[in-house]
């Protein structure tokens, strides 16, 4: 199920297509939840949350989720081909706290169009708590269960020159705990996954490694 918006198709050239950025990072994922409620899809729902201490500031305002760009949200699965791509623009970012490399962007959207919220947390002192959190309910998740989705991509970027944080959920290379695997057509479920994938915008079979852009 591709159902993406303009705005949403451009933003996922920007996350997949081109060399890779040196804005890239790629993060351990702590949860990914993916709802397929009976209710239908105008309740699916995806929550994506990271605490990888090692996730890191935007250290220019073309990578921030500012003007113009904003953000998106992008969820892909190479077994299953679902995927879809939720832009986050910047009128409803923002930024709680920038000093210096200490960061706080927060994104809201009543509206339901988007996603409620999204929270970008980077404080740099020692132990300092470091936070990627990312909850969209709504037709615009566009995303069928229904068949064991193996390993599912994530990539969230900010910016005109993108800052693109990348991470991976699975049972294998991801090392994630997989609660539920989708095959059930209601819930997609994995936690606690202990690696980063090896790149921005791969995937274990190596069906998102990206390509120079012809743009």
């Amino acid at each position: 199920m591709r159902k993406l918006m303009t705005l949403a198709f451009v933003a996922g050239l920007a996350l997949y297509c081109g060399s890779a950025s040196a804005g890239d990072q790629t993060i351990v994922g702590q949860k990914l939840l993916i709802l397929n409620p009976a209710s239908g899809p105008a309740n699916n729902k995806v929550v994506f949350v990271s605490k990888d201490p090692s996730i890191g500031p935007t250290p220019g305002q073309n990578e921030a989720p500012g003007y113009p760009a904003g953000a998106a949200l992008t969820v892909r699965s190479v077994a299953s081909g679902e995927s879809f791509t939720i832009p986050l623009p910047f009128p409803n970012w923002t930024d709680l706290l920038v000093t210096g490399q200490n960061q706080t962007y927060k994104y809201r959207d009543t509206t339901g169009a988007t996603c409620k919220m999204a929270i970008i947390k980077v404080d740099v002192t020692v132990n300092g708590p470091k936070l990627i959190k990312v909850v969209c309910q709504g037709m615009q998740v566009s995303y069928a269960l229904g068949a064991d989705q193996v390993s599912v991509d994530v990539v969230l970027s900010s910016g005109t020159a993108p800052r693109r944080w990348c991470t991976v959920f699975n049972g294998t290379t991801a090392g994630c705990s997989v609660v539920k695997n989708g095959s059930d057509g209601k819930k997609y479920l994995a936690k606690n996954c202990t690696m980063a994938p090896v790149a921005c915008g791969s995937s274990p079979s190596g069906a998102f490694l990206e390509v120079v852009s012809a743009f």
